[in-house]
């Protein structure tokens, strides 16, 4: 009998664990610069506020910001300056001061879930653990057994002075968007064009939602849907000046994959649009 309690505890105890878990991962995780370009001589400090959340720049679950890193016009990476976490939010500060444009980001680990049938009621269950992992977590009469590969870029882009390219380029690592149209660019009224890849190769079929800033004091979201074509490509207008996130997800199926057997990975862009 207290056999059968404790291991009842145990599994209460792993299931909030894993709830506590993936809460983050379930709400769009996105970071959100206080400006998009900086002109002051000698360069400027610039906030960034990271939450996860449905609402677009509503702050919701406090994601953490201590994985966030700088991509220099160089190429290198630097370290932001006074990482805090709160109850809704997280935030860091950077001082930008090397002339071109910069990438600002902060990409998940890639996680592994298994889902799996079990039981006389083939009751549906979750697993954190991947192909190599599930043999030693689920049951050996678990049914249509699955692993998923997750994964979830969230990223911004800085320009000081003269807008640069080296930071546009791609890592050829899972989902990645590749801004044809420069970020510093984009204009009200004028058609903007990105690119996506999945492990380098151009990816058709990612979906992506595209929603300015404002959504809680207007009656509709107003928000821009495309899917990428064969090149990767989707172009989209953004009629107003303002902040926008861009939420990509590409589900997919996964072949000779040791870990996983699908996909499911998402870039999430804050960019802004400027005036005519």
């Amino acid at each position: 009998m207290k056999t059968n309690i404790k291991a009842v505890a145990l599994a209460s105890v792993m299931a909030i664990s894993f709830a506590t878990a993936t809460t983050v991962q379930a709400h769009p995780r996105w970071v959100l610069p206080s400006h998009f370009t900086v002109s002051k001589e000698g360069g400027d400090w610039l906030t960034f506020d990271v939450t996860a959340s449905h609402g677009t720049f509503v702050f919701d679950k406090p994601a953490g910001s201590e994985q966030a890193f700088v991509m220099m016009p160089d190429g290198r990476s630097e370290r932001p300056n006074f990482v805090v976490r709160g109850k809704r939010r997280s935030m860091f500060d950077f001082y930008f001061v090397e002339e071109g444009t910069h990438k600002v980001a902060i990409n998940n680990q890639p996680s592994y879930y298994t889902q799996y049938k079990a039981g006389r009621r083939d009751t549906v269950k979750w697993a954190k653990a991947s192909k190599v992992e599930r043999g030693g977590v689920i049951p050996e009469q678990a049914r249509d057994v699955v692993t998923q590969l997750s994964y979830t870029r969230a990223e911004s882009y800085i320009t000081v002075g003269k807008p640069t390219e080296k930071v546009l380029e791609i890592e050829g690592k899972l989902l990645e968007m590749k801004p044809l149209t420069h970020p510093s660019d984009i204009i009200e009224g004028e058609a903007v064009t990105f690119q996506f890849f999945f492990n380098g190769q151009p990816q058709s079929g990612v979906t992506a939602e595209i929603t300015r800033e404002g959504t809680q004091y207007r009656n509709h979201q107003e928000q821009i849907d495309v899917v990428s074509d064969n090149d990767g490509k989707v172009t989209f207008t953004p009629d107003l000046a303002g902040r926008y996130l861009m939420k990509a997800n590409y589900k997919g199926e996964l072949k000779n994959d040791p870990l996983a057997d699908k996909v499911s990975v998402n870039v999430h862009l804050t960019f802004e649009t400027q005036l005519n």
